[in-house]
C-alpha cells in the first residue's frame, strides 16, 4: 500500500475566491543554478555567438508577445514588455557578459546567469516595492535567454497536461498571457499581492488564487495533490482524507452559491425595505471590462489611471490617454465612469516621474501633490480626460486630498485646461461631475468645507485606515492593527456622510472595504449610497444588500459607533450577516 504523505498547510493572502482541488504543477524559478563551466580559448567566439543568437531569438519572442497582447486586450497592456526589450538592448549588461566569457573563459549560460543574479540580488535588497518588482522583469527575460541558449522554449504553461494547479514563486506577465486557460484550475504564488498580475488574471479567469504564501512553496512538488482555498488564503499539500472530504463539500457549496448569485444578476441591489445601493466596479485595465459586462455592473466607480503609466517605460502622451479613456467610457454605453487622476507614489513609484526616492513615500510626494508639482503632466492627463468625456457619462476625481488649497488648485488647473480646449474648439462635456477622494483624516475632518466645492466624495478606505491608525498596510508586523471597523474609522466615515448630506452630494466607498462582505452592513448603515469594488465581488455584495433591511443596518451602526474596539464593532456586523445569509457566512467568514 502506498504510504500517505504528511499533510502540509501553508498560509497566504486570498487573492481570488473559490476552492480548487487538483494536481500541482510547480514551475521552477526559470533561472535554476547553472554550473560554472570552463571553456577553451578557441571556443570564446562560439560562446559569444550562442549568447547573441539567444538574445535575438528572445527579442523576436517578446515582440510576438506584444503583438498578441495588443490584438487581444485592446489597450496599453502590450507595453509591459518594453522593459524586457530594454534589458535585451542593455549594451552594458551584454558587453559585461561577453567580457566575462573572454576573460574568465566561462560558458555563455553561466556568464549570463552570473550577471543576472547580481542584478536581481541588488534589486531585491531595495526597500522600494516598485523597484523590487522590476526583478521579476529581469528574471522573466533572462530565463528566456538561457532557455534559448539550450534551444528550448517555455512550453509548460502554453499547453498544460490536463487540469493543473499552478504553483510558482511568481507568475510573470508573459506567463499569464500565454497560459492554457482551459486547464488552469488555480494559482498559488510565493510572492505577489491582490494587485499583482497573477491575482488580476485569476480574478478575470474566475479561478481561486492565493499569493504571498509563507513560509515558501519549497515543500510542494509537481504531482502532489493540492487544495487551494481562495476564501481563507490557505494552501493544503497532500491533504488527508478528512481535508479532502471537507473541501470537496466546501467546493460544492461554493459552486452552488455562485450559481445562485449569477441567477440574480438582473435583480436590483435594493434592501427589503426599498433602499437601493449603487454597485460599481474598480478597474485597472481594459481586460477588466469582461467581468463588468458578465456581472451586469452599474458603472465604473474607480478607474485607476496610474496603471497606464506604470505599465509603460515612457510617460503616456495626451493622445494615448485620450484613446484609452474614450475606449473605456464608450464601452460602458452611457453608464457612469469615474476616472481618478494620477495616483503615483507610496507603493506605486514611477522613477521617470518622481525625481527622487523618499524614506517614507506614503507620507511624501504622491498623488495630487505630485500632480500639482508637475502641472504639465497633470494638465496633459486632464486634457485627455476632458476630450474623452464626450463619449459617455464620465466623472473625474482627485486623490489624496488633505486640505482645501489642494482642491482649489486642482479645480483651477482643470478650468485652465477647459479654457485651452475651448479656444481650440475641442469639444468636452460641460456637465462632468467633479469629486475628491477622502483618504486622509484631515480631509474627513474638513468634509463640511470640502463638500461645498465638489459634486461627490469617494472614500478610499485603504489609505484612510492606514493614516488614521498609523499602520503601514504593507507591514506584516503591524497587520493586526489594520482594523477597518476601528471605532475611529467608523466615526470618520459617518462624519463624511453627514457633511455630504448637508451639502446635497453623494458618497461612494471605493477601498477594499466596499467589496468585503464583513463590512457591507456597516457601510450601508453609515449611509453610503455607492460601493465600488472588484467586479467579481459584486454578485456577493448584491445578495447581502437584498437580504438586509436598512433600518436594521442603521441600528447596528448605532451600536458599533459606541463600541470601544474594532472586534466588538465587527461582531455586530457578522452576527447580522450570519442571520440574513447563513450560507455565505459559513463559506466565506467562518470558513466552513
Amino acid at each position: 500500500m502506498k504510504e500517505q504523505k504528511q499533510e502540509i498547510r501553508l498560509a497566504g493572502i486570498p487573492a481570488s475566491p473559490g476552492i480548487a482541488i487538483g494536481t500541482a504543477l510547480v514551475l521552477g524559478s526559470r533561472i535554476t543554478d547553472i554550473e560554472k563551466n570552463q571553456i577553451r580559448q578557441e571556443n570564446v567566439e562560439s560562446e559569444i555567438n550562442i549568447l547573441e543568437q539567444a538574445i535575438d531569438i528572445t527579442k523576436k519572442q517578446v515582440l510576438e508577445l506584444q503583438e498578441k497582447i495588443a490584438k487581444e486586450l485592446k489597450d496599453n497592456e502590450a507595453r509591459i514588455f518594453d522593459a524586457h526589450l530594454l534589458i535585451l538592448d542593455d549594451y552594458t549588461l551584454i558587453n559585461s557578459v561577453k567580457e566575462a566569457i573572454k576573460n574568465n573563459l566561462v560558458s555563455a549560460d553561466y556568464a549570463f546567469y552570473d550577471k543576472i543574479q547580481y542584478y536581481v540580488n541588488t534589486i531585491s535588497k531595495m526597500k522600494d516595492p516598485y523597484l523590487k518588482e522590476r526583478g521579476a522583469d529581469i528574471r522573466d527575460v533572462a530565463s528566456r535567454v538561457i532557455a534559448n541558449m539550450y534551444g528550448k522554449e517555455f512550453e509548460e504553461l502554453k499547453k498544460l497536461p490536463g487540469q493543473r494547479i499552478i504553483i510558482s514563486v511568481e507568475l510573470n506577465p508573459s506567463d499569464t498571457i500565454l497560459m492554457d486557460r482551459e486547464n488552469a484550475q488555480a494559482f498559488a504564488t510565493e510572492t505577489g499581492s491582490r494587485t499583482s498580475h497573477a491575482a488580476i488574471i485569476a480574478r478575470s479567469m474566475n479561478i481561486p488564487a492565493v499569493v504571498a504564501i509563507t513560509p515558501s512553496i519549497s515543500q510542494i512538488r509537481s504531482g502532489d495533490i493540492v487544495i487551494i482555498d481562495g476564501y481563507q488564503g490557505i494552501v493544503i499539500v497532500n491533504p488527508s482524507v478528512d481535508s479532502l472530504n471537507f473541501y470537496t463539500r466546501k467546493e460544492t457549496i461554493g459552486e452552488k452559491i455562485n450559481e445562485d448569485l449569477m441567477g440574480e444578476i438582473n435583480l436590483r441591489p435594493e434592501t427589503i425595505d426599498g433602499y437601493r445601493i449603487q454597485l460599481m466596479a474598480n478597474i485597472e485595465v481594459l481586460e477588466d471590462m469582461k467581468e463588468i459586462e458578465k456581472n451586469k455592473v452599474a458603472g465604473i466607480g474607480l478607474y485607476r489611471t496610474e496603471y497606464l503609466y506604470i505599465n509603460s517605460e515612457y510617460l503616456p502622451n495626451e493622445d494615448l490617454q485620450y484613446k484609452t479613456y474614450a475606449a473605456v467610457v464608450s464601452e460602458m454605453k452611457g453608464k457612469p465612469v469615474t476616472i481618478r487622476t494620477l495616483d503615483l507614489g507610496g507603493d506605486k513609484i514611477k522613477t521617470n516621474i518622481s525625481l527622487y526616492l523618499e524614506k517614507n513615500p506614503f507620507l511624501g510626494y504622491r498623488a495630487i501633490r505630485l500632480c500639482l508639482g508637475n502641472l504639465q503632466l497633470f494638465k496633459t492627463q486632464l486634457k485627455a480626460i476632458l476630450r474623452a468625456s464626450v463619449h459617455g457619462n464620465m466623472k473625474i476625481m482627485f486623490p489624496m486630498i488633505s486640505c482645501v488649497e489642494e482642491v482649489d488648485k486642482s479645480l483651477y488647473a482643470l478650468e485652465e485646461v477647459k479654457k485651452e480646449l475651448h479656444s481650440k474648439n475641442i469639444p468636452f462635456s460641460k456637465s462632468m461631475e467633479i469629486g475628491i477622494m477622502i483618504e486622509t483624516p484631515s480631509a474627513a475632518i474638513l468634509a463640511d468645507k470640502l463638500a461645498a466645492k465638489v459634486d461627490f466624495f469617494s472614500i478610499g478606505t485603504n489609505d484612510l485606515i492606514q493614516y488614521t491608525l498609523a499602520v503601514d498596510r504593507t507591514s506584516e508586523k503591524v497587520a493586526y492593527l489594520y482594523q477597518p471597523t476601528h471605532p475611529s474609522i467608523l466615526t470618520l466615515i459617518k462624519y463624511v456622510v453627514d457633511a455630504a448630506r448637508k451639502h446635497g452630494i453623494w458618497v461612494s466607498v471605493c477601498g477594499e472595504m466596499a467589496g468585503d462582505p464583513q463590512y457591507t452592513i456597516l457601510l450601508m448603515g453609515l449611509g453610503i449610497s455607492e460601493l465600488s469594488m472588484s467586479p467579481v465581488s459584486i454578485n456577493l455584495i448584491r445578495k447581502i444588500i437584498r437580504n438586509s433591511r436598512m433600518y436594521e443596518t442603521e441600528e447596528i451602526v448605532e451600536k458599533a459607533l459606541n463600541c470601544s474596539t474594532a472586534n466588538e464593532a465587527l461582531t455586530y456586523s457578522l452576527n447580522y450577516l450570519k442571520k440574513i445569509v447563513p450560507d455565505i457566512y459559513d463559506l466565506i467568514i467562518k470558513g466552513e
